[in-house]
C-alpha cells in the first residue's frame, strides 16, 4: 500500500506564478453565444483565468516562483539538493525542462535534477516524491516545480477546452526539519485514453498531408462524463481510507484543499466528504483549471484572504489524467507563503536553440 507517514520533512516556502494576461469568460461570449458561456460558468464556477502569451511557458512560470521563494528564504544556489519539476506541457520533448531550469537558477552540479509527466495529481505525487527522498537521507533541501501552460491557447467548439483551463507554475521548499507529512497515492492505467493527446507522440508523431479531419480530433480528448464519475467515486473513497489508515477525521484538518477541476466535482466531493463549504477554498473561480498547480494556487488564493499569521493544518488532494489520484496532509506557516505573483518573464535564451 503507497501510504506513508514521513518523519522529519517539513514544507518550508511557497510560492505561484501566472501570467498577466487575465481573460474573462464572459469574452468568448462573442463565439459560443451568451447562453452558453452562463451555462458554462454556472457548471464550473470558471469567471476568468490567466493565459500564456505564446511565449511564457510553465517552466517560465516556475522560474519565476522559484526565484522569489529562494530570495523570501535567503537560500543561495548552493542550498538546493534536488529539483523536481513536473508538468504536462515540457519545453522540449529532450531534455527534461528541470535542466533549463536548473541553469537558470544556477543550482549547483550536486543536485539530483528531473521530469516527472503527470497532470492534475501532480502536486501530491510530488510532495510524497520530494517527502521520501528527504527522509531517506539522500537530500536536505528539495524545490519542487509544479505547473503548467498552454503556449496556445486556440478558441475550438469544444467550451472544456476553451474556456477551462488556466495557466500556472508553483515552487514549494522541502526541507528536513520538524515536521511529518502523510500520504496515499493510486494509478489505474485502464483509464490511460480517459484524458489523452496522442499527437504528437512517437505512435502519433504529427499531423502529416492526408490526414482527414476525423483523425484530427484524436488530438486532444476528454471524456467529461468518465473523468466526473472517477472523480466522485474514487477521490472520496481514497480520503476515508486515508482517515482510517492514519487515524484522522475531515474534522483534524484547518482546510480540504482539492484540485481545482470544475465546482460541480469540487460540490459533489465535498458532500461525500460532509465538509462544510467554508472548509474547501475555491480559487478556480479566478484561475481556472490549473492542472498540477491547482493545489498550490488554491493554497496562495487561500492565505491571501487571511488576517495575520498562523500555522495551518492541511488535507489535499490531486486527481485526474493516467488515471491517477492522492491524498497528501501536512502544516505549514502562512507567513511561509508568497502573495500571487504576475509576471511576462519568458526564458528568451530558450527559443534560440
Amino acid at each position: 500500500m503507497l501510504a506513508k507517514e514521513f518523519h522529519n520533512v517539513r514544507i518550508t516556502g511557497l510560492a505561484c506564478a501566472v501570467p498577466n494576461n487575465k481573460v474573462r469568460t464572459d469574452s468568448y461570449a462573442y463565439h459560443f453565444g451568451e447562453e452558453a458561456v452562463a451555462k458554462f460558468k454556472k457548471a464550473t464556477g470558471i469567471e476568468a483565468r490567466f493565459l500564456s502569451d505564446g511565449r511564457q511557458t510553465a517552466s517560465d512560470l516556475c522560474y519565476v516562483a522559484a526565484r522569489k521563494l529562494m530570495e523570501k528564504k535567503g537560500l543561495t544556489e548552493d542550498d538546493i539538493d534536488a529539483l523536481i519539476f513536473i508538468t504536462q506541457t515540457p519545453d522540449y520533448k529532450i531534455p527534461s525542462s528541470a535542466f533549463v531550469l536548473h541553469k537558470r537558477l544556477n543550482i549547483k552540479k550536486d543536485c539530483i535534477v528531473f521530469d516527472v509527466n503527470l497532470g492534475c495529481s501532480g502536486y501530491v505525487n510530488g510532495i510524497y516524491i520530494v517527502a521520501g527522498l528527504i527522509e531517506s537521507g539522500t537530500i536536505n533541501r528539495a524545490l519542487l516545480l509544479v505547473g503548467d501552460a498552454d503556449t496556445n491557447h486556440q478558441i475550438t467548439d469544444d467550451t472544456s477546452f476553451t474556456m477551462m483551463f488556466g495557466d500556472a507554475g508553483s515552487a514549494t521548499l522541502l526541507e528536513r526539519d520538524e515536521g511529518n507529512i502523510r500520504g496515499l497515492i493510486r494509478s489505474d492505467g485502464d483509464g490511460f485514453n480517459t484524458l489523452i493527446t496522442p499527437i504528437p507522440g512517437a505512435r502519433f508523431p504529427g499531423v502529416y498531408p492526408g490526414m482527414e479531419a476525423d483523425d484530427l480530433k484524436i488530438a486532444k480528448k476528454m471524456d467529461g462524463d468518465d473523468v466526473f464519475l472517477f472523480a466522485i467515486t474514487k477521490v472520496p473513497k481514497l480520503f476515508k481510507e486515508f482517515f482510517t489508515t492514519f487515524g484522522t477525521n475531515v474534522d483534524d484538518y484547518d482546510y480540504v484543499i482539492l484540485h481545482q477541476a470544475n465546482l460541480m466535482i469540487i460540490n459533489q466531493i465535498a458532500k461525500k466528504l460532509k465538509v462544510p463549504a467554508e472548509k474547501i477554498p475555491v480559487s478556480l473561480t479566478e484561475y481556472g483549471n490549473t492542472d498540477g498547480a491547482s493545489v498550490p494556487v488554491g493554497i496562495v488564493d487561500l492565505c491571501e484572504k487571511m488576517e495575520g499569521t498562523r500555522k495551518l493544518n492541511l488535507i489535499t488532494s490531486g486527481f485526474g489524467i493516467g488515471l491517477s489520484w492522492g491524498v497528501v496532509s501536512f502544516e505549514m506557516d502562512t507567513s511561509d507563503v508568497l502573495p500571487m505573483i504576475f509576471t511576462d518573464d519568458y526564458f528568451r535564451e530558450g527559443k534560440d536553440v
